[in-house]
């Protein structure tokens, strides 16, 4: 008896040892598991989250990129020169721009020396960026623009932490200026860490070489921060343990690229917020191993303490299990595991949200397939019984091929990315990650960076893309296709009218309507503005039917833009300028393709509008030569190569009383050019105000040196004032300073003024002659008789002189109605006390009649060529001796 109990005992002692090294065994690795687990699911929540943030980030840089981006079309820079640009309208502009952004405190326009051209800011409280050294060099001497990131800096204005944003923008002249945005790091911060609520969380937006930009924890101080270390460009780092980013703690640690080469966004998760609850699982584990094991060493004193420790030995089994299974349930991601004959063995909470209809079939046992034909009823929508059989079968073939990754989109827009492994025994682990927001986040960056954002139309960078590649394949084709290029008549009026919401408005309508006028296979493409382009593809292999065929397109476009709008209860009617180009086997770049139909359309523009022009070569060879002239017109103004000529006024006796001075310029290629080739262009481009300046102070110069001799002391000259020179606000100043400077008596100036200058704007020519009357400057009305003189204005305005345009004074005596005209242009001169001269005199019967009718004054080749002054000198030194 002693024996068996011996036995007995000893059979207990080694049972219940065996128990208990089981138990230790199981605790160890159930904690080593719940280990394992935490470590997973702190990797799955710093990838989440990098995840989110560089979502965020790079919808609020792309935001300041395309800010930055689209002041090229707002201030139209493509046409434009550095000093064209207006100060103040350009920054009310910027600033109406910038307002839209709310991640952008202040937007700048700099040159190359970084002088601000323009900003955001209001008039008279303008201040430099305070960029940091070698900034704008480098924004500027980048081969591509491209935006461009500064270390962090202190505002002075703010005494806080920013970042500068520079994308440089190239000028007609091939010129550049720098686009600048202030970023307040705090802004950027706020981004890097909405919606996070991860304890401990470390955030940052770092440089590949490590240098600190954003960071949560803030920093006091972030300029020379680098962290250590530099995870180089382009990283993307699946969660891994390493030391924390600005901490330097143990940490699981991941970062993805921007969509800006260079930039990282990093999140570090402590591994004391990693472990916390697996710091409390281990803790309970241990508690009920060693009750356990305390629990089999009472249990050896009899068999029935024996089996009560085995029912406790169960029961911590199954708390054991339920923790697993709370492990389970607290995963973000739907979890199933399938066995080898592929039937559910267990699922968590997550799976049965995402797939709500599976939950009154799914149980342990039940066949995958046959859940998957339930989730196909679901799903697939009014679909012939075999579809879902087959869309089942093709799921299971993924499965049975070892496609490990794989997404599927639901009819309510839900995306779930689904993750298959291998187990050890043959199941499967099948993981669904809910990635709608990610994708959604992708899908709209990708619309922001193709796609205008009004019109939903395919942007510029978007057509020019579609076009190359339509060249290239009308190449193979030997098809042709076309370029329509829509200007809006008049739209900038509607925008000064009826406000900017309702041009908005009709841009969009006519987008619609443009794209009911084509096929599905075209594309129209809003570049910006009021501009719209239209391409064609798949035309008639012949050019002409080609060309038949895009003018009936362009002609169902210009009738349906022509059609009446409502906007906002308004009746509106617009129409709109079209350029046609076309394009064949030919190998032509999508730049100048627009280049053409845009010539195209400004040819519309200059003939009358709402019609469609094709683009003639004709047509660059006239802007060719416009723009050779007006760069030989630049170039000529900034060498001298101008100079004046002086044509002789003369009395009915013949006695000099003053001269013209007549502006001619010395080409170095073409000779003397005379001013009816480059006066107008030079109005146009506004190339006449240094110009009409340099004139000025010339004339100024050459009265003095007349007054130094008798013979010339009291000649008046006369100078011709451009319309734009005399509407600048400070031309009296001007004429003022320029008198005051050269030391000419203001009564011999006199100033000639074009009767459409006067007219333009009455009220205020008068005040400006005023003016300059007061001073002492005379006035002449040039070429009267020609355009809407009227006595109304004539007699408010304090002239000296009426000269009668030569081209009455030619026809005398052969044009008796030009005769009358000049006897009353005589008439109403001498009773207004008005001087009256006529010019163009070139024979005797002409001076003669003038004089028999009362006009004392004559200019023209009877009495003197325009010529330089030396001979103009000679020529009146050697008339009064001769006299």
């Amino acid at each position: 008896m002693r024996l068996r109990m011996s036995r007995a005992s000893l059979s207990v002692v080694l049972a219940t040892g065996t128990l208990i090294v089981a138990v230790l065994a199981v605790s160890t690795l159930l904690a080593r598991n719940l280990y394992t687990s935490a470590l997973a699911d702190g990797r799955s929540q710093a990838d989440r989250f990098v995840t989110g943030a560089q979502a965020a980030v790079n919808r609020s840089l792309l935001g300041v990129d395309v800010l930055l981006a689209s002041l090229n079309n707002l201030l139209n820079l493509e046409s434009m020169q550095a000093d064209w640009l207006e100060g103040p309208l350009s920054g009310k502009l910027i600033q109406g721009a910038t307002r839209q952004n709310l991640l952008v405190r202040n937007v700048w326009l700099l040159d190359a020396q970084g002088t601000v051209i323009a900003s955001a800011e209001s008039a008279g409280s303008e201040t430099n960026p305070q960029t940091p050294p070698g900034f704008i060099p480098e924004a500027i001497n980048l081969p591509v623009s491209t935006l461009i990131i500064s270390q962090p800096v202190i505002s002075a204005r703010s005494s806080e932490q920013v970042l500068y944003f520079g994308r440089h923008l190239k000028l007609a002249d091939g010129s550049k200026l720098l686009a600048v945005a202030e970023v307040p790091v705090n802004l950027v911060t706020t981004i890097l860490v909405q919606g996070a609520d991860i304890s401990q969380l470390e955030a940052t937006l770092e440089r590949g070489n490590g240098q600190l930009l954003a960071s949560m924890p803030a920093q006091e101080a972030l300029t020379g921060v680098f962290l250590n270390p530099a995870l180089g460009n382009n990283a993307s780092l699946p969660a891994r343990e390493m030391q924390s980013r600005i901490q330097q703690k143990p940490a699981i640690v991941a970062s993805r690229p921007m969509l800006y080469n260079d930039l990282l966004i990093t999140a570090s998760i402590p591994m004391d917020t990693v472990i916390a609850d697996w710091r409390f699982q281990v803790r309970l584990i241990a508690l009920v191993a060693v009750a356990f094991c305390l629990f089999l060493a009472g249990a050896g004193f009899a068999a029935v303490r024996y089996l009560h420790s085995m029912g406790r030995a169960q029961r911590s089994i199954s708390d054991a299990k339920a923790t697993t299974d709370r492990a389970l349930e607290s995963m973000e991601s739907g979890f199933l595991l399938l066995d080898v004959q592929r039937r559910v063995v267990t699922w968590n909470r997550r799976y049965l949200d995402m797939y709500p209809w599976q939950a009154g079939q799914i149980k342990v046992g039940a066949s995958f397939e046959a859940l998957l034909m339930v989730t196909a009823r679901e799903t697939l929508g009014d679909v012939p019984e075999q579809a879902r059989v087959q869309w089942v079968a093709n799921r299971m073939s993924l499965m049975s091929q070892g496609v490990h990754s794989h997404e599927r989109e639901f009819p309510n827009g839900r995306i779930i990315e689904i993750t298959e492994r291998p187990t050890p025994d043959g199941g499967v682990v099948i993981v669904y990650q809910d990635v709608t927001r990610l994708r959604r986040a992708s899908a709209e960056i990708e619309q922001l960076a193709f796609f205008d954002p009004l019109t939903g139309l395919p942007n510029r960078r978007l057509l020019t893309d579609r076009l190359q590649q339509a060249v290239v394949a009308t190449q193979r084709s030997g098809r042709h296709g076309a370029l329509l290029f829509l200007d809006l008549d008049h739209f900038k009026t509607l925008n000064d009218t009826l406000g900017h919401d309702v041009g908005d408005l009709l841009l969009q309508q006519v987008a619609q309507r443009v794209k009911g006028c084509v096929r599905e296979a075209d594309t129209v493409a809003r570049l910006g503005g009021d501009e719209f382009v239209v391409m064609l593809l798949d035309l008639s292999p012949d050019a002409a039917e080609a060309a038949r065929q895009t003018r009936l397109v362009g002609d169902n476009v210009l009738r349906s833009i022509n059609e009446p709008y409502t906007l906002k209860g308004k009746h509106y009617r617009s129409s709109c300028s079209l350029g046609a180009a076309m394009f064949s086997s030919e190998l032509q770049s999508a730049a100048e393709l627009l280049k053409q139909a845009d010539i195209a359309m400004y040819q519309v523009k200059n003939t009358g509008r709402n019609a469609l022009c094709f683009f003639d070569p004709g047509m660059l060879a006239i802007i060719e030569a416009r723009a050779n002239l007006e760069n030989d017109l630049r170039r000529g103004i900034s060498e001298g190569q101008f100079e004046l000529h002086y044509q002789v006024q003369v009395t009915d006796a013949g006695t000099p009383v003053g001269a013209e001075a007549l502006i001619r310029w010395h080409h170095p290629v073409r000779g003397m050019v005379l001013p009816g080739e480059f006066i107008a262009l030079a109005e146009e481009t506004g190339l006449i105000l240094p110009m009409g300046q340099w004139v000025l102070e010339q004339a100024c110069r050459q009265l003095v040196v007349w007054q130094a001799t008798p013979a010339t002391a009291r000649l008046q000259l006369s100078v011709n004032v451009s319309a734009r020179q005399f509407r600048q606000a400070d031309f009296v100043e001007h004429v003022r300073t320029t008198l005051r400077a050269s030391g000419a008596h203001a009564y011999l100036l006199k100033l000639e003024l074009t009767e459409s200058l006067v007219l333009d704007n009455v009220d205020d020519t008068i005040e400006k002659m005023h003016a300059l009357k007061n001073l002492g400057v005379r006035f002449s009305m040039d070429d009267f008789g020609t355009g809407h003189s009227s006595l109304a204005y004539l007699t408010r305005l304090p002239l000296d002189q009426l000269k009668i345009d030569k081209s009455f004074v030619h026809n005398i005596g052969l044009q008796a109605t030009d005769s009358m005209i000049i006897q009353t242009i005589i008439g109403m001169g001498n009773n207004l006390g008005l001087e009256v001269l006529a010019e163009g005199v070139e024979t005797e019967a002409q001076r003669a009649f003038l004089a028999a009718h009362g006009c004392r004054l004559c200019q023209g080749y009877l009495f003197g060529r325009p010529q330089p002054v030396d001979n103009f000198n000679a020529t009146l030194i050697r008339d009064e001796m001769t006299a």
